[in-house]
């Protein structure tokens, strides 16, 4: 399972706590530990699959059982985070179900690939179309995402307690757009692709979205930001007494 999650810590001036006495105590010219975590990910979620694929496919005769094989591999990494952290991660979970049911389906079917090919774009589908409708309801899901990925951050979980109902209905619209049109994409490559090209085309094709989608929220913050700190300089201005 190779889904982005995409969400929006919307930060307020004074917020963050200050930093600690000494400055940051992160060595110089190292990488620090969540930047080798986020590196390790996508090495094993994009790149390793890729290769295995091809490798795999060399040796078995069947498309289907090269691309299960292949995508065994970033859900077994799942689950040894989940063992290892010892903390139930959403996402993770559903990655690992998504990818059973891909799997059982394509056995049920005769050992079709189509069914692990459509398994990413259903999951993103779903989370996409799920964002769609929590805005035309009135009832963004961009907290109810915080909450869950505060199950291991609390940080996430004091942002959510914050949020702005008008920031958290753009951003939940910008997570579905996103999302729907990356499963779109993905989908019609897999109905209309050899399973080899899919396999070469998934993430070129895939990813583009997922990046606007990030590049749109990110853009969206620094906007937020630039206002907040633009209200707060208005706001100290008009306060008596204070220099101009």
């Amino acid at each position: 399972m190779n889904t982005a999650t995409i969400t929006l810590a919307e930060d307020h001036a004074g917020s963050r706590p200050p930093a600690p006495p000494g400055g940051d105590t992160q060595p110089q010219g190292r990488p620090s530990r969540s930047g080798l975590g986020v590196l390790a990910s996508l090495v094993i979620n994009f790149v390793v699959p890729f290769l295995a694929y091809y490798l795999i496919h060399a040796r078995v005769a069947s498309s289907a059982l090269a691309l299960a094989l292949a995508g065994a591999i970033p859900v077994a990494y799942t689950l040894v985070v989940l063992a290892v952290r010892r903390r139930l991660d959403p996402l993770g979970v559903v990655s690992v179900v998504t990818f059973g049911l891909g799997v059982l389906v394509s056995w049920a079917s005769g050992g079709s690939a189509l069914a692990l090919e459509l398994q990413d774009p259903a999951l993103t589908g779903l989370i996409g179309i799920a964002c769609l409708v929590s805005v035309v309801i009135g009832r963004p899901l961009h907290p109810v995402i915080l909450r869950l990925l505060g199950r291991g951050n609390a940080r996430y979980t004091d942002i959510a307690a914050r949020a702005r109902r008008g920031t958290s209905m753009v951003t939940t619209l910008i997570i579905g757009v996103a999302f729907t049109v990356h499963a779109v994409a993905v989908a019609i490559l897999a109905l209309t692709q050899s399973t080899s090209t899919f396999v070469a085309l998934q993430h070129p094709v895939g990813l583009p979205p997922i990046a606007l989608g990030l590049g749109a929220l990110f853009l969206y913050r620094s906007r937020l930001q630039a206002r907040e700190q633009a209200a707060a300089e208005a706001a100290r201005d008009d306060q008596p007494g204070q220099p101009s």
